[in-house]
């Protein structure tokens, strides 16, 4: 039967993107049909709408390799099997490339012959053996030098080179391993399977590592086991069969991947959610159209603890709260840790609060018992800020937890101690957005939102870029303050047509800097709500036209939140951008809910660390270990770093040293007008 782009098997393909860059084909003789992936499209350097049909696909092959691979084609459709080979094909733009080809042929239930394969480029590894085997003289020098391990063997599976990174990486010596079996160097099954796959190899041609690049597990001296990246080379010179293999050990890689994950998503010191956790957790809950009550618990006057008895008392204060929370809550809520002393909790609810009110009313009083540590008692008490949905209502979680905040705001004026419920009454902030509502509606269209931009350096102190910020100079010429128009203007999608005039400006800016022969890119933050509205793209390409600025030159900042709302729509308009040389940069990165296969999936050059975790580094061993990770998942993950909120030498000369590739703060430059920085830049290059 045909095969269904919609499957399961289609959308792996696709995912191979992310993988080695590997491309999936399948093709259907009966029907005359085949089918690429969009990676392998881009192996062939073919737009995403190209529709290959066989005798395309074959025709990229060269004369010299097209006649092998049709026979692997044909005989393995007339007598089904497998196989594997490499090839040399011209891209649609003349560049030659190798590839690695392995193919299947299945049989369905209905008679339908299907040829499934992928290809992978491995044109890096040609190149790469070639140099190697015009550096013969220079080999071992070259290799001892490499931080990966590079093990040669004979067709016998016999270890006949091991270089100076491969005994350090597993232990042994030269001299211990010389003409022994490579299984050595694997832990079972694998040792024992080892010999097999290679006479399989060597029989049939059928490879599962040969010219593929993957992930193993291997195994030192002391028998440690470790994964490690693998890809091997088959090499063939005066009648001998030999295989390279070059080894990196992922370990730190895996670790702090696998440590950024969790500081994503749960607080170090409690082990309890945090707040962008909790977030996801009411947000599932709402989805399903399951009332639920949020809590604020913010631990009155908490600040004392840490000034007379410093924070490693109050640390052990703030886990003993987490402990009597999660206690009594059971498995029937859901209690996290926000920053410093505020907790949330989260309670399923019946439509009506009353319930769960009184289960927190049980709460709040069994907070008021002393916590007691080793040096002394303390006896605290919590102000409480509660919101509810019910079956009917719009919120979403991060309006739900926004009104349990002003709830606690409210108990904090009632005198702390208390629980207080948000109230339609609680007018006061929504009649202050009123106004600035209005205000935004006014000033738009009359060139009263200004584009101001501060540097980003590089290592040596120059200007290499900015990031555009919005500024809004009422017409008496007075400033307001960001925080107090954007919340209002991303909550009622005003952000659209003031981000269209940051654009415009932004475009204005990279247009002049392109005339004057000193290109920069320029980054501008885009909210989820301008993102997502409907012709961005349309609108983003437009304004640059017209401007007659490069959209290589722009920036796009985008938020962890947008990546986990509509992946689908983000993706595409990602890839629409990308294709007319849009780079794109994640904000903020480690303060959201990130998912690290999705970053991997999508288009991202850059990371953008948010300043918390540059002020929280200094003398802080596990923020400085964390602001550390993302520097190590951003050269992991082959993005560019930006390290905000640099206020000090200290700082920078850190941040360096750890490999940011960019910092941005008041130590280098505060914002500016765009046009008075403009200025500045084009006279530093006269």
């Amino acid at each position: 039967m045909p095969v269904d782009e919609s499957s399961k098997f289609f959308q792996l393909h696709n995912n191979m993107e992310t993988m080695a860059n590997i491309g999936g084909f399948w093709y259907q003789p009966e029907l005359e049909e085949l089918s690429w992936t969009r990676q392998l499209k881009r192996i062939h350097g073919v737009a995403e709408d190209f529709q290959p049909t066989y005798a395309k696909a074959m025709a990229f092959h060269l004369p010299a390799h097209r006649l092998f691979v049709d026979q692997l084609v044909t005989e393995s459709i007339e007598s089904g099997g497998s196989w594997s080979t490499e090839s040399e094909i011209e891209r649609a733009d003349g560049n030659r490339r190798w590839v690695a080809i392995s193919a299947e042929v299945t049989t369905d239930d209905s008679g339908y012959i299907t040829l499934f394969g992928s290809m992978q480029d491995i044109t890096a590894k040609k190149r790469r053996l070639a140099q190697l085997q015009e550096q013969a003289g220079t080999l071992k020098s070259t290799l001892d030098n490499l931080l990966d391990a590079v093990i040669t063997i004979d067709s016998n599976g016999l270890i006949k080179h091991f270089s100076q990174p491969a005994e350090k990486m597993f232990g042994y010596s030269y001299a211990d391993v010389k003409d022994k079996n490579v299984s050595v160097l694997m832990p079972e099954p694998y040792a024992s399977e080892h010999d097999n796959y290679m006479h399989n190899y060597q029989r049939t041609g059928k490879a599962r590592i040969i010219g593929i690049g993957r992930e193993v597990t291997a195994q030192r001296k002391s028998g440690e086991t470790f994964p490690a990246d693998l890809a091997v080379t088959e090499v063939k010179q005066a009648g001998a069969t030999h295989y390279v293999g070059i080894i990196r050990d992922i370990t730190q890689q895996k670790e702090n991947a696998k440590r950024l994950e969790y500081l994503a998503n749960f607080d170090e010191l409690t082990g309890l959610p945090n707040r962008h956790r909790f977030l996801d957790l009411v947000d599932k809950q709402l989805e399903q159209s399951m009332p639920v009550l949020v809590a604020a618990i913010n631990i009155d006057y908490f600040n004392r603890v840490n000034t007379l008895h410093g924070h490693a008392e109050g640390d052990r204060v703030i886990k003993m709260i987490a402990s009597r929370l999660r206690k009594l809550l059971g498995k029937s809520g859901w209690v996290a840790r926000d920053l410093g002393d505020r907790f949330w909790i989260g309670l399923p609810t019946n439509g009506t609060a009353q319930d769960p009110i009184k289960r927190l009313e049980h709460i709040h009083q069994k907070l008021r018992t002393p916590f007691v540590t080793e040096n002394q008692g303390y006896y605290l008490t919590a102000s409480v800020g509660v919101a509810y949905s019910t079956e009917d209502s719009e919120e979403n979680a991060s309006e739900l937890l926004g009104m349990a905040d002003a709830a606690t705001n409210k108990a904090r004026n009632l005198g702390r101690d208390c629980i207080s419920v948000y109230r339609a009454e609680i007018k006061t902030d929504v009649k202050r957005d009123l106004e600035i509502e209005s205000q935004i509606r006014h000033a738009l269209g009359q060139g009263q939102f200004e584009c101001w931009l501060q540097s980003k350096v590089v290592a040596d102190g120059s200007v290499d870029g900015a990031e555009a910020l919005v500024r809004w100079r009422r017409a008496d010429g007075q400033l307001v303050r960001p925080d107090e128009f954007i919340p209002v203007a991303e909550r009622l999608k005003l952000m659209i047509p003031i981000g269209i005039e940051m654009l415009q400006q932004v475009a204005q800016v990279i247009h002049q800097l392109e005339q004057a022969k000193v290109p920069q890119a320029i980054a501008v933050n885009v909210s989820p709500v301008e993102f997502l509205a409907p012709n961005f793209v349309e609108s983003v390409k437009e304004i640059f036209t017209e401007e007659s600025a490069s959209l290589s030159l722009l920036t796009i900042e985008i938020t962890e939140s947008l990546l986990v709302s509509g992946e689908e729509q983000v993706q595409q308009r990602m890839e629409q951008l990308r294709l007319h040389g849009v780079t794109f940069s994640i904000d903020d990165f480690g303060t959201g809910y990130s998912n690290l296969v999705r970053l991997q999936r999508l288009p991202i050059n850059e990371l953008k660390i948010d300043r918390q975790f540059v002020q929280q580094a200094e003398g802080n061993p596990k923020h400085k270990a964390l602001l550390d990770a993302m520097l190590s998942m951003a050269k992991a993950l082959n993005m560019k770093s930006v390290a905000e909120g640099v206020e000090t030498a200290e700082q920078a000369d850190y941040l360096l040293a750890q490999g940011a590739d960019y910092l941005q703060g008041f130590y280098y430059a505060k914002p500016e007008p765009c046009r008075s920085w403009l200025e500045q830049q084009l006279k530093a290059r006269r």
